[in-house]
């Protein structure tokens, strides 16, 4: 399949798999100390699993929930992004799926379920933004917008607080808790940059496709962070989360 009806198949996907969050009767464990699951991200990801690799049979998927494999064609899930919104009734979530070719990402969507935006991307498709909401173009500031999660709870870095400080010193700077719709944003120029540790690929997989489409850059950072956006705070945020993660 070409990246376009890997993109394809994975925003139809996308968009099935939230009609089942309408009808979710949604119970709460604990991951650990810090993280939750929902019955919500079980039932989400199940069906992303089933519909994904029914369409591309003999595909794999790498997924938050329940596991993880690989194949010459890899689907990257994140069911719900920002679960500990969710779950409070908070409306900053979405739903994460991510094509790769052969180790290669080719493709990305995001979907907010809250204010039913999509956001698409792959090789060969431009940045796209569907959204029946309002919509603002992104306005001009004289200061960069960041959005990070920094610093985490029962983060094993130091440092964190200190680049919290220095970062509000020079940016606006946004908490959200919910890496790929950051991401999205960034894509969409609704922000200059992103940059978070902890993550895992399915955070940051159809992510990353967004914003290198729109034109942005994505780098990796130590073995769990990562910067993304446009501009000169792109690479002060580098080396600082390097300098922590080093």
């Amino acid at each position: 399949m070409t990246p376009g009806e890997l993109l394809s198949l994975a925003t139809q996907t996308c968009l099935d798999a939230a009609k089942l969050l309408h009808e979710a009767h949604v119970s709460v464990a604990s991951k650990g100390a810090y993280d939750q699951v929902s019955s919500a991200d079980l039932e989400v990801e199940t069906y992303l699993r089933s519909a994904l690799t029914s369409g591309v049979p003999g595909s794999a998927v790498v997924g938050e929930e329940l596991g993880s494999a690989s194949a010459s064609v890899t689907w990257f899930v994140d069911p719900i992004d920002g679960t500990r919104n969710f779950v409070r009734g908070i409306p900053l979530a979405c739903i994460s799926v991510a094509a790769a070719v052969d180790g290669q990402l080719v493709a990305g969507c995001v979907l907010d379920p809250f204010r039913d935006e999509l956001f698409t991307a792959a090789v060969g498709v431009p940045f796209s933004v569907r959204s029946t909401g309002l919509v603002v173009a992104p306005g001009e500031s004289p200061r960069p917008l960041v959005l990070t999660d920094i610093p985490l709870p029962g983060s094993p870095y130091s440092g964190e607080m200190e680049l919290l400080s220095s970062l509000m010193e020079v940016a606006d700077v946004r908490r959200v808790y919910v890496t790929a719709l950051s991401l999205a944003w960034v894509a969409a120029g609704r922000a200059d940059a992103a940059a978070n540790l902890g993550i895992h690929p399915w955070d940051v997989a159809a992510g990353s496709v967004l914003v290198r489409a729109a034109g942005g850059e994505f780098w990796p950072v130590g073995a769990d962070g990562f910067v993304a956006g446009r501009g000169e705070i792109v690479g002060w945020l580098r080396s600082q989360l390097e300098g922590i993660v080093s």
